[in-house]
């Protein structure tokens, strides 16, 4: 859609598309802020090393099948559908894994996490493409990548907050609601779904011309259907001249592998083992004080390394449709090689 005005309505239904980046995010920090109280998961470090890895990046794991199996699903059921159907996922993981009694109760229902914010980050950007005006697509796709930010700072506010309010339940409740908490935002979002629009492309390209004729006027968008039959030719043209070009193919590996180099400089390590690490090694606090104190020094040094997490991805959402995708990526990925060098 070329249509320029983006009205309020476009950034309500953005943010609910993009409540998973906020879970994803939030389900990234939570649990490194949670390991040293969990009863249950304390030991296992030393232990069981292959669990304790499982149990911090399980929930990367689920989400990479989530993604994929997004793939596999989402043009044959639609965008709307499955974003639902990820929400309602998330808030059974999210409760499951606050009221888990063991080990591998945690372990399933963190997997179980992870393949819903897997699939609703695989899907939300396609979906918010897909009905964004083209001179702000860049700015509202990037919401996604935002929103990720905000939950991984969210978490260790919420961290702080439980164990400032009630210090006494760190190991039997606090990390339990550190843990759960994030069920409200997922019902939230899992409730307001069903009021979002469908994709307008998704629609017109499965020919259910009236339906997309009604979730455009929602965009503020009125089309009659000669115009909406038109389009969909051109979009089957676009789609056969797509798969017909080597060089779309070329841009979808390279931007592939330059999400894939991002996470291999360790950005994440930070957010899943920083309060942890921090806490046990008595980086900030003293050796004399107890875990619980040294933790919540650990998640307010974690806390700072997430607020310029979140100003760094601003710059980026405040520019991005006026500098242009490739400029900024080649900025970050220089400023990652520098620091990469430089530590």
């Amino acid at each position: 859609m070329n249509d320029k005005i983006t009205t309020k309505f476009y950034w309500a239904v953005t943010l609910l598309a993009t409540i998973g980046g906020f879970l994803f995010g939030y389900d990234t920090s939570n649990i490194g802020t949670d390991l040293g109280f969990i009863p249950f998961a304390k030991n296992i470090a030393t232990s069981d090393p292959f669990v304790y890895g499982y149990l911090i990046a399980g929930a990367s794991l689920g989400a990479a099948a989530g993604a994929l199996i997004a793939a596999l699903l989402t043009d044959t059921y639609g965008r709307k559908f499955l974003l639902i159907t990820d929400a309602a996922i998330y808030t059974i993981g999210a409760l499951l894994s606050a009221l888990s009694v063991n080990l591998v109760m945690l372990l399933v229902s963190r997997t179980f996490i992870g393949l819903a914010v897997g699939a609703d980050s695989a899907i939300a950007t396609a979906y918010i493409a897909e009905y964004a005006p083209k001179n702000r697509r860049g700015h509202l796709s990037l919401m996604q990548q935002w929103m990720i930010t905000w939950g991984i700072l969210g978490a260790y506010f919420v961290g702080m907050g439980v164990f400032f309010i009630a210090p006494q339940l760190a190991y039997t409740v606090d990390w339990r609601i550190l843990l759960g908490v994030a069920a409200i935002p997922s019902l939230i979002g899992l409730v307001f779904r069903f009021y979002m629009p469908e994709s307008p492309r998704w629609l017109i390209l499965h020919e259910k011309y009236e339906k997309a004729i009604a979730s455009l006027k929602r965009f503020n968008i009125t089309a009659q259907l000669s115009e909406i039959k038109n389009t969909h030719k051109v979009l089957l043209e676009k789609e056969t001249k797509m798969k017909a070009t080597p060089g779309i193919k070329r841009a979808f590996v390279i931007v592939a592998l330059f999400m894939m180099f991002q996470q291999i400089t360790g950005i994440n390590i930070p957010f899943y083992y920083g309060p942890t690490v921090i806490a046990n090694l008595h980086i900030f606090g003293s050796t004399s004080g107890t875990y619980l104190s040294n933790a919540v020094f650990g998640i307010e040094a974690s806390s700072i390394l997430a607020i310029i997490n979140v100003l760094a991805t601003l710059i980026g959402f405040r520019l991005i449709d006026s500098y242009g995708r490739r400029s900024l990526g080649l900025l970050g990925y220089a400023g990652m090689a520098f620091f990469d060098i430089l530590g």
